[in-house]
């Protein structure tokens, strides 16, 4: 059965533990604490893909004319930036599936309503693969019309072409805790500022399949329901990119990142299985705590915790962990958790995978008799199974 590790990234003792240990199931990748002072350079270690997540202070990273991104979907890019020219296949694309809404299934909808809206006057802008894997999850078929179901499904083949803006000059731009930079093969991102970055990467990986930088103010951001004396904040650094719906194995992924602000209202316990549903790695999840007043989250004083089940076949025994900025969580596969009342970085290997995600609360509740806490809203959350035939 494996444990957990938790560390905090200035305590070196704690974090050599979660090195080793995360390096030790990942062969080929490598995590550092990387810290700039002033002026510095990211770039790999090993001549591989390295991702930066800053959790920690701010800065400027250097990006040059030319340099092209699939951010602005969230706020706006500076105006030095101008969207690419719209590939007019994509837009008819695009123009349909806008005009045919009343004909998604409802599952679709929400996912779909988003890839529509990214249309800024005559560009696209941003990245849709978010919303491609929530079209993934949900039922088939879309729709009851042969043509919407084929446009829907076209997406997945040119998604990643699409969206872009490119930059008109050379200049430093801001960097801030839960922004994202990327140093791929002999690449040497300049960057100045004071802050702090944990940094994993892939050593066989020697291209990016990203931008460089993924600044959250420029983001769309993707939270969901309720969130009561919360605030919500959901957006998608690095999130799972596939060829085609029901693509099997890892795909593109060896890491993904989303950025969310989790209440305890809208939390279920949940976990993802060590044979995944899908083929490939199991899925490997781990919490980089962020500080929420970075972007002036309402968290009504409430203490972050992560509550984890290290045996599921015992809901009985849990753990409560305390969780502050710059706390680092490793979570092996097969373990329950449910983070409460935090502004995280939730990072996984190799990624958010599709249909991957079981959830615990109703068999918590049925099990564990009011020993172990559980999330009251989600008793019969939804892709229930019974642990026996998930393990």
């Amino acid at each position: 059965m494996a444990q957990i590790q938790i560390a905090q990234l200035e305590d070196r003792r704690q974090f050599a533990r979660v090195k080793a240990t995360l390096e030790r199931d990942h062969p080929g990748l490598t995590l550092t604490v990387v810290k700039v002072e002033g002026e510095g350079v990211l770039r790999s270690e090993h001549g591989g893909m390295r991702v930066f997540w800053l959790y920690r202070g701010g800065g400027e990273v250097f990006l040059s004319k030319g340099y092209r991104t699939q951010e602005g979907d969230g706020g706006r890019l500076p105006e030095v930036y101008l969207p690419d020219t719209l590939n007019p296949a994509f837009a008819d694309t695009i123009q349909f599936l806008k005009s045919r809404l009343s004909a998604v299934a409802p599952a679709a909808l929400e996912p779909l309503r988003a890839i529509v809206g990214r249309m800024r006057g005559a560009a696209f802008v941003g990245d849709i693969a978010g919303d491609l894997w929530k079209m993934e999850q949900t039922p088939r078929p879309w729709s009851q019309e042969a043509p919407v179901v084929a446009a829907i499904a076209s997406l997945f083949s040119v998604y990643r072409d699409q969206g872009h803006s490119t930059k008109q000059v050379d200049s430093y731009e801001p960097l801030r805790a839960g922004d994202q930079v990327i140093a791929a093969g002999e690449e040497a991102i300049s960057v100045r500022g004071h802050f702090e970055c944990l940094a994993l990467e892939k050593s066989d990986r020697k291209q990016s399949h990203v931008s460089t930088a993924r600044r959250l103010p420029y983001l769309l951001d993707t939270a969901g329901g309720c969130n009561p004396d919360f605030a919500p904040f959901r957006r998608l650094p690095l999130t799972w990119y596939m060829n085609y719906p029901g693509e099997s194995g890892d795909g593109l992924n060896f890491a993904n990142s989303h950025v969310v602000n989790i209440p305890k209202e809208t939390s279920p316990t949940h976990f993802h299985p060590g044979k995944p549903t899908i083929g490939g790695l199991a899925q490997t999840e781990m919490y980089l705590v962020l500080d929420p007043q970075t972007y002036q989250l309402n968290t009504s004083g409430r203490p972050a915790s992560l509550i984890v089940f290290p045996d599921l076949r015992d809901l009985r025994r849990y753990e409560q962990h305390s969780l502050t900025p710059g706390t680092f969580v490793y979570i092996p596969p097969g373990t329950g958790h449910r983070g409460l009342d935090v502004f995280v970085n939730v990072l996984t290997i190799p990624g958010f995978k599709p249909h991957n995600e079981y959830y615990l609360d109703r068999e918590i509740c049925d099990v564990a008799k009011g020993v172990s806490p559980y999330n009251e809203n989600f008793p019969a959350a939804r892709n229930y199974t019974r642990i026996e035939d998930v393990l």
